[in-house]
């Protein structure tokens, strides 16, 4: 007959009658939990850095504090903590201007933001003998990496600057 479908039709395109539940669901595993945690994480990131209103802000706290150093990349390319006695800061003024002390010395440059981009160009210095153990080396460090800053982050507690490949060069807490 024409209008009679073939018997197995009902196969053909599902028939959910074949195949009711016959217990409760199957209750979820952790990895479906660190799966949900973690979209939920990078959605939030992803609305963080892309926030104009955060981008901002991180200008003007960049200019808001006097910063103190807490670490610095060394010569062979680790993080160190700043040596004890030393006074290194940095004051990030609103016209572009940066300056501070680098250890014995005074130092000033010129910068530029752009969101959490930086570049600090045209670093001088005074030209002192430092005295301490180690001095010259951290302030000589200090100066390069400062100069290789290529972004930032910046928080209430912390100021972090990283290269182009985006390690960690120079981090600053309040002083």
């Amino acid at each position: 007959m024409a209008g009679d479908a073939p018997a197995d039709q009902d196969k053909a395109f599902g028939n959910d009658t074949d195949k009711a539940p016959s217990g409760p669901p199957e209750k979820m595993g952790p990895a479906f939990y660190a799966s949900l945690a973690l979209i939920g994480c990078l959605v939030l990131m992803v609305v963080f850095l892309n926030y104009p209103a955060a981008r901002a802000n991180a200008g003007a706290m960049l200019t808001q504090t006097n910063w103190t150093l807490q670490s610095c990349r060394d010569s062979t390319g680790i993080l160190v903590p700043a040596q004890t006695g030393t006074d290194v800061t940095a004051k990030f003024e609103g016209d572009g201007r940066v300056s501070g002390q680098a250890g014995c010395n005074g130092y000033s440059a010129a910068y530029t933001t752009s969101d959490y981009s930086i570049s600090i160009t045209g670093i001088g210095s005074t030209k002192m003998l430092c005295h301490g153990p180690g001095s010259m080396d951290q302030e000589s460090a200090f100066l390069s990496d400062l100069s290789m800053a290529a972004s930032f982050r910046v928080s209430e507690s912390t100021l972090k600057f990283y290269d182009a490949n985006g390690k960690t060069v120079l981090v600053f807490v309040p002083a």
